[in-house]
């Protein structure tokens, strides 16, 4: 299903991704056991972060490691922003649909970088790669993008998917009518392996929440 090229592993040495695929998906209305979860996870990290500023975080594993690979290019990490909003801010969690949310979920619980994709759209097999600067692809909501030289992105037999940068592409994305999931995650350097794999096992069960008779088919570790 996914490969690494030898660029890749070349290039970020003990650095890991995670990628899980879940089909079956029945039914993504969110019901009160997800909501019960949603509300948990807001309180939980506004819990984890009381006091502390922006700036604090971004010190803590996992978002120093990420931190450091953003700034390369010239960007702060998303994710951070997201949990700043929530934890600091005290604005709610929001999401396109209950599936995407539980991705996001489990996102802003552990920090890691993760993108979903509907299964059905990509073209097997995937590569995971360096980008030689230039490549480029239409993003989530439409804007093109041009990769800039060193980064990690993803891409089936039709393009590119999503890079760490840029994010996930405006072909392959996640609807309402979703059955067949595709997840991954970004690993940056230092990042263990184990904290990936429960980051994947997370989504699974918040999948699981809105959609029982859904099952996990795949879970790939890559490093």
């Amino acid at each position: 299903m996914i490969t690494a090229s030898a660029t890749w592993r070349a290039s970020f040495p003990g650095t890991f991704f995670g990628a899980m695929v879940i089909e079956g998906i029945t039914s993504t209305a969110e019901n009160s056991a997800f909501e019960e979860r949603k509300t948990a996870l807001e309180e939980e990290l506004r819990r984890r972060h009381l006091g502390k500023t922006r700036k604090d975080i971004s010190r803590e594993d996992p978002f120093g490691a990420y931190e450091k690979y953003f700034r390369k290019f010239g960007q702060g990490y998303p994710v951070l922003h997201q949990v700043e909003t929530v934890a600091l801010k005290g604005k709610p969690l929001s999401s396109p649909s209950p599936l995407v949310a539980a991705a996001f979920l489990a996102e802003l619980g552990s920090g890691l970088l993760t993108a979903g994709h509907d299964l059905e759209r990509l073209s097997l097999p995937l590569t995971l790669d360096v980008s030689k600067g230039g490549e480029t692809y239409q993003a989530m909501g439409g804007r093109m993008r041009t990769m800039p030289k060193g980064d990690m992105f993803l891409s089936d037999q039709k393009g590119i998917l999503s890079s760490i940068i840029y994010g996930p592409d405006d072909r392959s994305f996640i609807t309402p009518v979703t059955t067949r999931a595709f997840f991954s995650v970004y690993g940056a350097p230092s990042i263990p392996s184990w904290q990936i794999r429960d980051h994947l096992e997370e989504i699974g069960e918040l999948v699981a929440v809105l959609s029982p008779e859904a099952v996990r088919k795949e879970l790939i570790i890559l490093g």
